[in-house]
């Protein structure tokens, strides 16, 4: 028990951090939109009218039916709850945020929430984020051991990105979390393959899907990733391929795949229709953001955006043109409070120390043979992707869209600190003449 009493108390304050500057955190034009959509909530549970969260050639509501396909639902339904539970209606429920519209005509209509009912809706994305911390000190500490475990948790908490999107009432929170607990499910059910594990994998895959659509990269680099290394391992030891475990995958995968459908109702039918729907209403959403508000005009350009988000890490409260002019007092507010989070880089100086970090994590991960080969080569994958991934589709510099590069950041970053920690320590044990001290 005192083995665990200072990484509890470490969790617990880690937690505090996170959730007590929820309240300060800048409104963003997003959240209007997310609690106008948790109107689906109250449609399914509140009126028990699920008909019509179904698909519709001729939708009751165009604007409800568009968004309620572009988005995860996992974020509405629990902002819906958290209202539900603090007696809002339907009624008290703003209107979609206008981004065509000015800032003015959008207060004064009705689609920016009221202070309680935004600190209301912007709970469960914190409570989730703050709960990623436990997540994230469970995978560093799989594969670094506890300093690595103790440093991807600080910086996972003092993240001013991860901060900024994930206290607000978005999706960010969820994803963040559902995405983290599916790469340790998965590390949990190759270090123990059993039903309940693969049971597991399934649920919270599922989640994270509907969390939000992004999160189909770290799920299917969890499961590719899973079934290679089985695979690999087979042939490596010339043994039969054991059916037991390619069925629990196959059964986790199936489960995932139930969950998202049944937490979709817009999807019900026709769901590889959907899909294709789902996929181009994505593009065209991109690219009317890269037209409007100016894409990347080259690879390198994508590159640096990628670095200086990456490890400048710098707080971007908002992305459209004149925002800041309106959020200004509250950006000063929030700045001003010990929760506004650490940019760990923060200077190229800084910056260059963490990518220093970064890189001794990978070769670690590559060549550190105490560290187990499962954990390995699953965080390693997935580590590699969500760096692919964020470099390589996102159009333009926006802060929220790299989010799924921290995390990998974070346990990266935080096993390079555990290998140096330990060369230092067998460095300090010897004297120099070479020989050992005496102990």
């Amino acid at each position: 028990m005192q083995r665990n009493a200072l990484p509890i108390a470490w969790l617990v304050l880690l937690i505090i951090y996170i959730l007590g500057g929820t309240h300060l955190v800048s409104f963003h034009g997003d959240e209007s939109t997310q609690i106008y959509m948790s109107r689906d909530y109250g449609y399914q549970f509140i009126l028990r009218d699920l008909e019509r969260l179904r698909y519709s050639e001729t939708p009751a509501s165009a604007t409800e039916q568009e968004l309620r396909l572009l988005n995860g639902t996992l974020s509405k339904y629990l902002i819906g709850l958290s209202w539900h539970l603090r007696g809002f209606s339907l009624d008290d429920l703003n209107e979609q945020w206008d981004w065509g519209a000015g800032w003015d005509y959008n207060v004064q209509n009705g689609h920016r929430p009221s202070d309680d009912l935004l600190q209301t809706a912007r709970w469960p994305s914190a409570l989730l984020l703050a709960a990623g911390v436990v997540v994230m000190f469970l995978l560093g500490q799989a594969v670094g051991g506890r300093p690595a475990a103790y440093t991807a948790s600080l910086y996972y908490a003092i993240n001013p990105a991860l901060l900024i999107n994930g206290r607000r009432a978005m999706m960010e929170g969820s994803f963040t979390f559902f995405s983290l607990l599916t790469l340790l499910t998965a590390c949990w059910l190759l270090l123990r393959p059993s039903w309940r594990s693969a049971l597991a994998l399934g649920v919270v895959s599922g989640l994270a899907l509907a969390s939000k659509h992004t999160a189909v990269f770290t799920v299917v680099t969890v499961f590719i990733t899973c079934g290679v290394y089985i695979f690999a391992r087979t042939i490596r030891t010339w043994r039969a391929i054991p059916v037991h475990i390619v069925l629990r995958l196959l059964l986790a995968a199936v489960v995932a795949l139930l969950v998202f459908y049944a937490l979709n109702p817009a999807w019900w039918g026709d769901p590889f229709g959907r899909a294709g729907t789902v996929l181009d209403m994505r593009q065209r959403l991109l690219a009317g953001q890269s037209a409007a508000f100016g894409a990347y005009p080259d690879f390198g350009a994508q590159v640096s955006g990628f670095l200086r988000q990456t490890l400048l890490d710098l707080p971007q409260y908002a992305e459209a043109p004149g925002w800041l002019e309106h959020i200004g007092p509250q950006i000063t507010a929030y700045e001003a409070s010990v929760w506004r989070g650490v940019s760990v880089g923060g200077s190229d100086f800084g910056a260059a120390i963490l990518a220093v970090m970064i890189a001794t994590g990978v070769w670690a991960v590559l060549r550190f043979k105490r560290i187990r080969a499962a954990v390995r080569t699953l965080i390693g994958a997935w580590a590699l992707v969500m760096a692919l991934t964020t470099l390589l589709l996102t159009p333009l510099e926006w802060q929220r869209y790299y989010l799924p590069v921290y995390p990998a950041v974070a346990l990266m970053a935080g096993l390079g600190v555990s290998r140096l920690a330990a060369a230092l320590n067998r460095a300090n044990r010897i004297n120099p003449t070479g020989n050992h001290a005496r102990r």
